[in-house]
């Protein structure tokens, strides 16, 4: 294989004597070279290592034009310092100085005329041979080099990428211990708050006045601790991607009306003013979306406006552009400086996650705003300046092209009742007595089940039970299961869930499994009121009118 590769090198013979020439040609043919040409003129010699590119030269000293030596100098000026390029000097000068002068400025080797056409041939295949070792030599080197490069780069990536990881590391490390100190706080305080009002409600020493007080701030503690747990659910579903989108076809207004409501109060407690702008030419308009999400989406916009804005007003409201609308919600609050305008769309985090901080919230709100958004086909976007204020905008799509027309559910006009009996299902001992205190001012007769067992015996044996306040999750039966066989028993029984699933999609789901209603743990007395107020019970509105 090596002696082929040697056969097929380049080889350039420079003598004035066509005679040397030919013997020389004759030498190469008959020893199988293939590739070689041949100068009389010395001059030529520079053309033919550019054009040919030689592997070997064989070279006389004495010559017209040029001598050898000066070819020898004219080929060390024009190589590359790492290009080795054998010579082979062919000459009749057999003085010691002219060998040493030949072989100190490039010569590889030194033959005399005459010479042995044997001994040319060996040396021929030994110059050759020591070429084509350093050309390998060479180009191992290269691709040597070229592979200390590669890994070289590879390193330096990977170093980057470990440094990258390693502050993203030590960035989260910071962020967890901020925000872990922020849950507690954030669970904590308003359980310090249930717990101390709820001891100094039983304390006799206290006036009535003073515990109507007391109620009303443990009402606020236990709505802000619902509200923590709520978002810890829901951006757990968020990261997980674990949310089904329920499409419905839901009217602007009703949006708006669902959403705005609870915060006249909390702007009026403030002093601050909330105006809503829904122009009358899309106030009807019907959007393709999850109602549930959207809900929530304008509830933590306007609960961060609220609870970021001291002094002035808070604005929401709605613009359509071609195949989709626009809601703002808009603060003269303390504004969001530019650096931290991006990150707060992350999980955890707020503008501020120093334990410092004058506000209070986990910092899941619009991380959960812009993954809810994600689901919908929606988009956020921001404007704040620092001290001035805040506006908040998204986008909601008209219609939802991919998905099918939402089904819309017709709404059940129930008889009047005038004794009403319900039956209340509930494993938690705790729960039923709290329901059965209530539904004492309005139930004639109240039957209790504590498993979905139990409440399927008692519709089957009380056809006169008009109402259902079932659990869903209870041993021996659940609540799903127990409201599928009561249904088919009495499909008209309205049969409304009171559950502690109360993540998003909990509502949509348990409404679809047959039930006629649905109200979250914990429920509040006035809730559970109006919620039954649409089910026909007479007594029920002679107790709303009295209140």
């Amino acid at each position: 294989m090596v002696d082929l590769t040697l056969k097929k090198a380049n080889i350039l013979i420079v003598d004035d004597q066509l005679a040397n020439i030919e013997v020389l040609e004759g030498l190469l043919d008959m020893q199988g070279y293939t590739n070689y040409k041949s100068t009389t003129d010395p001059r030529d010699v520079a053309g033919y290592i550019g054009s040919f590119n030689p592997d070997l030269i064989l070279l006389d000293l004495s010559m017209p034009f040029m001598s050898g030596f000066e070819v020898m100098e004219q080929i060390k000026t024009t190589k590359a310092a790492d290009q080795f390029l054998p010579i082979l000097v062919l000459t009749a000068d057999v003085t010691t100085e002219s060998k040493q002068k030949a072989l100190s400025v490039g010569a590889s080797d030194f033959v005399t005329k005459p010479f042995d056409l044997m001994e040319v041939g060996l040396r021929i295949k030994n110059l050759l041979y020591a070429n084509y070792l350093q050309q390998r030599l060479h180009n191992y080197n290269r691709i040597l080099e070229d592979k200390v490069m590669e890994r070289t780069h590879e390193l330096e990536e990977l170093n980057y990428q470990l440094i990258g990881a390693r502050d993203k590391a030590l960035a989260s490390d910071r962020l967890k211990s901020a925000f872990m100190h922020n849950i507690s706080h954030e669970v904590r305080t308003p359980l310090n708050g249930i717990l101390g009002f709820g001891a100094l409600l039983c304390d006799p020493s206290f006036s009535n006045e003073e515990k109507a007080n007391y109620y009303t701030l443990l009402q606020f503690s236990s709505n802000r601790l619902m509200n923590t747990i709520t978002d810890y659910m829901d951006i757990s579903l968020v990261v997980s991607d674990n949310i089904e989108v329920h499409w419905n076809e839901v009217s602007v207004q009703a949006i708006f009306d669902k959403a705005v409501s609870r915060f006249f109060d909390l702007c009026l407690e403030k002093k601050l003013g909330l105006h809503v702008s829904i122009p009358a030419e899309i106030s009807q308009l019907k959007l393709v979306t999850d109602h549930e999400l959207v809900n929530k989406i304008i509830q933590h916009l306007l609960d961060n406006a609220v609870k970021f804005t001291q002094h002035g007003k808070i604005s929401v409201g709605i613009e359509r552009f071609e195949n989709l609308v626009e809601v703002y919600v808009k603060d003269t609050g303390v504004g969001i400086a530019e650096e931290a305008q991006q990150r707060i769309f992350e999980t955890f985090m707020q503008e501020n996650v120093a334990t410092t901080r004058g506000h209070e919230g986990s910092g899941l709100g619009l991380s959960i705003v812009a993954g809810f958004l994600k689901l919908i086909g929606g988009t956020i976007r921001l404007k704040s300046v620092k001290n001035e204020g805040s506006t908040f905008y998204f986008t909601l799509p008209i219609e939802q092209p991919d998905i099918q027309k939402p089904i819309i559910k017709t709404i059940k006009s129930y008889s009047k009742v005038e004794s009403p009996v319900i039956l209340i299902v509930e494993d938690e001992y705790a729960n039923r007595v709290y329901l059965e205190i209530i539904l004492r001012k309005v139930a004639s007769v109240i039957y209790v089940a504590s498993n979905g067992a139990e409440a399927v015996e008692l519709c089957k044996n009380h056809p006169e039970i008009s109402l259902v306040l079932m659990d869903i999750k209870m041993p021996v039966m659940n609540g799903i299961e127990a409201t599928r066989i009561i249904k088919k028993l009495r499909k008209d029984l309205p049969v409304i869930a009171v559950t502690a699933h109360g993540m998003s999609g909990d509502e949509a789901n348990i409404l679809g499994s047959g039930f006629d209603d649905y109200l979250p743990k914990p429920c509040h007395s006035e809730d559970l009121m109006k919620k039954l107020s649409s089910y026909g019970l007479t007594s029920l509105k002679k107790v709303l009118e009295n209140a």
